[in-house]
Order: structure tokens, then sequence, then C-alpha cells
């Protein structure tokens, strides 16, 4: 049953993309709703497996193809250096190494610079942008919701979708029950949420009627809070701290009044909720292990990503023009993978081509007028998130959790090459 409503889903998506009158622009819509089917895929050939948003983003090429589409702008110099690295080193490893692994992670990378493509043919309005991030909310708060519902139900979840809930121990007697995300395939759901809370700021700046019942809005924030709890990522417990540090301290709040008060209360709740958990230990373990000091007893995996990491970068001194896609397994950072796979210079280009975007639109940020600031702040949260992903998580090697950051980084970008069109103008 739930395969049969995930074919009619992308067939539905795949004619809207293709057929309607605003098919490249509803693209975006499909694929940030894709997002909620987690490791759903189809296999056309064998060997050769397909997610839902692959099949929507090459649908939306084809439309380009055929249509004729209007060009809003050029691609990202960065995306543009690494689409030709990405190819080269492609073709080398079809005639020299290549395997099925070389096609997944080449795929799955490429999608990077596929989503870019796309976007070109898009204008990026701030109600497109607005319609997007709610679009994103909307997916992940259902992800939360059926993560929470495993937690509560996690009989009725496990006969539904086969699987069983993870537990991990933090020490010889704490046993933490880890949301294993059943009907998304894996605890990487998590990966996808932090952005949630920098949207959620959006929609209530923009008075969008969403976010405007300030009940809907707490159980919002509720519910993606303690989904984020509940999965036991680490990263993702990082990443929604040093967005929330980034609201109370860069953020105008006059903008929006009692803002940070409602911030600093929910804050402080969940952080006395998570202390008063017997898992507050794997929390402070996450600000241990970015200094190196790895606590065993509540960090299970630490010592095995500073290993995989250490390879990597052993790799990048000895090989620095890569050793091929493929080559180097599962680092559990993008960067590294990417530095190790195809070379030195593209790993620097995928750290350096969003933290260059993060500087830029926060210079916009510091002199906006009253109506951009918040959106200017909330591209600054967007590309935070994704800076600490494709440093800290392994994200490209999976359709589900990589182009999340594609489709979010394009936002950003979209937002800030229109907008500083329209201000030079």
């Amino acid at each position: 049953m739930i395969n049969l409503l995930v074919i009619l889903f992308t067939l539905s998506g795949m004619y809207s993309i293709l057929f309607s009158k605003k098919g490249i622009e509803y693209s975006f819509h499909w694929i940030i709703f894709a997002f909620v089917l987690g490791y759903r895929t189809f296999e056309p050939f064998s060997g050769l497996k397909l997610h839902p948003i692959e099949m929507f983003i090459y649908a939306s090429i084809i439309r380009i193809i055929i249509s004729g589409a209007f060009k809003y702008r050029k691609m990202s110099l960065a995306v543009t250096f690494l689409s030709i690295f990405f190819i080269i080193f492609f073709f080398i490893d079809l005639f020299t190494r290549y395997d099925s692994i070389v096609l997944l992670e080449f795929k799955n990378a490429f999608l990077l610079v596929l989503i870019f493509f796309i976007a070109r043919y898009i204008y990026f309005s701030k109600m497109y942008i607005t319609r997007l991030l709610k679009y994103y909310l909307v997916a992940c708060s259902i992800i939360s919701i059926l993560g929470i519902t495993e937690s509560i139900f996690p009989s009725i979840m496990s006969s539904i979708f086969g699987f069983k809930q993870q537990s991990i121990y933090l020490s010889d007697n704490i046993l933490f029950n880890r949301l294993a995300f059943l009907f998304w395939g894996s605890h990487l759901a998590a990966n996808l949420i932090p952005p949630v809370f920098p949207i959620i700021l959006l929609l209530k700046a923009e008075k969008d009627p969403f976010t405007n019942n300030n009940i809907i809005l707490t159980i919002l924030i509720i519910i993606n809070l303690f989904a984020i709890y509940l999965s036991g990522n680490r990263i993702s417990w990082l990443t929604l701290t040093i967005l929330f540090l980034a609201t109370l301290f860069q953020y105008r709040g006059a903008l929006i009044p009692y803002m940070k008060s409602y911030i600093l209360l929910v804050t402080l709740s969940f952080v006395v909720y998570i202390y008063s958990q017997p898992v507050e230990g794997r929390y402070v373990s996450t600000f241990k292990a970015l200094i190196g000091n790895i606590d065993t007893r509540y960090d299970s995996s630490g010592v095995e990503r500073i290993t995989r990491a250490t390879i990597a970068i052993n790799s990048i001194f000895e090989k620095p023009l890569g050793t091929g896609w493929g080559s180097q397994g599962w680092v559990h950072s993008d960067i590294l993978q990417i530095g190790a796979s195809i070379g030195f210079l593209p790993g620097l280009i995928l750290f350096f081509g969003p933290v260059f975007l993060l500087f830029r639109i926060y210079n916009f940020y510091r002199l906006a007028s009253t109506d951009e600031e918040t959106f200017y702040f909330i591209c600054c949260g967007l590309l935070i998130f994704i800076i600490i992903s494709f440093s800290l998580n392994g994200n490209i090697l999976k359709v589900q959790t990589g182009v999340p950051l594609f489709v979010l980084w394009v936002i950003a970008d979209g937002f800030s090459r229109n907008y500083t069109q329209i201000r030079s103008n």
C-alpha cells in the first residue's frame, strides 16, 4: 500500500512538472515534499536505484530542454567549478576503475549541479522563497510527527514499516531509545529538521497565517524540538544550539516584539528538560568531541568518525588530486569526502562556496531595510546549517540527505542574487 502511494505521488509530480503551465516552478515544491519519503527508491535496472527526488529533477531538466524556458540568472561560480571536477573525475573513473559505487556517489553529488541548473529558470521572489520554506517546514514537521509517533507507539510503527527501534547505551546503566525514524529509513532524518526554526522565524516576521496562531506556533516548535532530541543526533543538537544563539545575539528583536524572550523561554525549558534526563551527557559530549576529547561513556561513534576523518585527511595529503569517486567509503564529512575522492581543490570549493555566500549575505543583512532584514538573516541561518552539515556529516551519499542541503543553498543563493540585482538597479 505504501509503495503504491509512493508510485502515485511520483507520477503525479512528474506529470505536474512536465505538463502544467508552471511546471519548472512547481518542481521545487515536489522535490521538497519528497523529503518525507526517506529511503524509498525505484530500481529500473539492476543495481541502479532512483529516488523520487531524482525523478522530479530529471523531469525538470527535460521540461527545461523541450520548453525553451527563460533563464533568469547565471550558475553559481562555485557550483560551476564543482561541476567541471565532478564530470572530469567521473569520466576518468569510467574508463579506469568503474563500478556501481562510482556511479552512485557521482550521481548523488551531481544533483547539486542539477538543482542549481533548474534554479536558473526560476525567479526567486520573496513570495516564492517563502512558499518553498513553508513547504520545507511542513515536510520536516511530518517527519517529526511520525518520528514522535514511533516513540510513543513503537510496536505499531514497527509492524507497519518492518523495522525495530534502535537502543543505544550511554553508559553501563543508561539506555537511550534513539529514534530510528522507521518510516523514513534512518535516524539521519533528524539532519533535515534544524532549518525549521529559522523558517518559523521568517514566517512569523512575514505575518504568515501558518504561524500567526501562537498555539500552533508553539506546537510546531515543540514537535520539531522533541524529534531532534529523541533522534539522539548530536550534530543536529549542535546546529540547533548555534542557530538559537545566533538569533538571540544577532537578530534585531524590534522586528518581532517579545520574540527573543519567547525563544529564550523555550530554549531554557528545553535545556532544563534535557538536563533532567540521563541523556545530558550525550549533549555535552558533542562539544567535547569538537576539541578531540571523546567521552566514550556517551559517544559511541566519535572515535570512528575521527578515525575516518584522519584517513581522509591523510589521503588528501598523499594524493591531493583525489583517489576517485566511491573510493573513500563514508567519511562522515562531505568536505573531506569530496576532497579525498576528487581532489583538494573541489573540497575547498564545497566548503568556501557557502562560506563566502554567508559573508556576503551577512553584509547585506547589516545594511538591509526592515522589510528585507529577516530574509537576509534567515538565509544566514540556512547557510550556517549547510556549512555545519557539509563539515561534520556525510550527506551526499544519500539523495534524501544531500538534496535538502542543495535546495536550501540554492534558495539562499537565489535570494541573494535577485535582490542584489534589484538593489543595484
